[in-house]
């Protein structure tokens, strides 16, 4: 009969289970021993999956029963990459079998399971609160959310604004031996939710990051350039589907010790304004696929450049796991992420990145990576981006 059910109205129960057990854990007994949970009624289970569901995903109000060992999971937010997040995180859970996710009404979801469980499900309290109209004033927005962006980072973007360190080597324009350093990120303000046509969810901010090069082999590590950046930022999410778009400023300042050991250099004054557009697709859960354009609208006129660039990438994500010692969840990667711009005649500007990020949520939330770095094409730095840039880096980083 379950069969039925998930035929009829469910996505399939069997094939998630199978994909979470694809090199994804299958149990949290790291974080309560199986047997303390081995003999909960079903009404106790369903207090105990809803209250760790509130306290790692509460911003999307998801709902849960249990029953018979079975999770049915309601109200799942329309991105995939969330929805995917939360079903692995009850699928951890000890003692629970399998999990469902409904996305059918209550009416249809009891007529579709067999006679006893609709009978006790139907009268169970949970259930009932369930079918309660909801309040005249719902959630529409979160202030200040905290536990994920809804377009995920640009991870083999050398120009992507996160907190970040890295070892270059053989970087033919700064130098043989070069440390780059990176700070900033996605500051959201307010997140709103269930809008537009698809009913997904838009964050509203900004995006602020500095960008400093070192050559080490200098006796002062003297720092060559440094670039600023921000961005007002809004980002949409819905299904497998991800958008950003920013309004962005750069400023690009040369180093003083650069300026006093090179006397002789032209220094030119590099600051922009543009915008840009990126949209995103996921592809089941190892493939993400991004590209987007931009426009450069102004720039000064000691440095003039030309406006129109493109950006395309794909992230490849297999062979995951988890660190059961440090309850963290283990992921490699292979990311890519290639540029066109009009200044350099669109020659295709390519970086790759191999790594390993860790992270608390399964594919959500804050992630540590450590990663090598491999770029061929022109200098992301300052007044230096017009000359050929080539290098191999070793890369940690920390952010979304």
């Amino acid at each position: 009969m379950r069969t039925y059910l998930l035929l009829a109205c469910f996505f399939s129960g069997a094939l998630f289970a199978n994909e979470c057990e694809n090199g994804k854990p299958i149990t949290r007994a790291d974080n309560i021993p199986s047997s303390h949970v081995a003999n909960m009624c079903d009404e106790y289970m369903t207090g105990y999956v809803q209250a760790l569901v509130d306290m790692h995903y509460y911003e999307f109000q998801v709902r849960v029963i249990a029953y018979d060992e079975t999770i049915y999971v309601f109200n799942l937010p329309y991105n995939e990459l969330f929805a995917r997040s939360i079903l692995c995180f009850i699928y951890d859970v000890p003692c629970v079998q399998s999990v469902v996710p409904v996305n059918c009404c209550l009416e249809e979801f009891l007529c579709q399971i067999d006679t006893q469980s609709a009978h006790t499900i139907g009268s169970s309290a949970v259930f009932a609160s369930m079918c309660t109209p909801p309040p005249e004033r719902r959630i529409c927005a979160i202030w200040l959310p905290q536990n994920t962006v809804l377009f995920q980072p640009l991870i083999a973007d050398p120009r992507q604004v996160m907190n970040a360190a890295s070892l270059r080597f053989n970087d033919n324009v700064v130098g043989k031996h070069v440390g780059a350093a990176s700070f900033g990120g996605d500051f959201i303000i307010i997140r709103l939710k269930d809008i537009l046509y698809w009913r997904g969810d838009m964050d509203l901010g900004i995006q602020a990051g500095i960008f400093s090069v070192f050559d080490l082999d200098n006796i002062e590590a003297c720092m060559v350039n440094t670039d600023f950046f921000a961005a007002a930022l809004a980002t949409y999410a819905f299904d497998r589907w991800s958008f950003r778009f920013r309004w962005w400023h750069l400023s690009c300042h040369l180093g003083d010790e650069f300026l006093l050991c090179n006397p002789d250099f032209d220094r030119y004054n590099l600051s922009d304004e543009g915008v840009d557009f990126f949209a995103s697709y996921q592809f089941g859960y190892a493939v993400r696929v991004y590209g987007g354009l931009g426009y450069i609208y102004s720039r000064d006129r000691e440095f003039p450049e030309q406006p129109l660039y493109a950006e395309a990438g794909s992230e490849i994500r297999v062979f995951g796991g988890k660190d059961r010692f440090n309850r963290l969840y283990v992921q490699p990667f292979l990311a890519m992420h290639f540029r066109a711009w009009e200044e350099h005649d669109y020659d295709i500007d390519q970086t790759y990145a191999l790594g390993v990020e860790w992270s608390k949520l399964q594919g959500v939330g804050q992630k540590f990576r450590i990663f090598i770095e491999y770029h061929n094409g022109y200098s992301k730095e300052g007044q230096f981006v017009r000359q050929r840039s080539d290098y191999v880096a070793v890369k940690v980083n920390y952010g979304y």
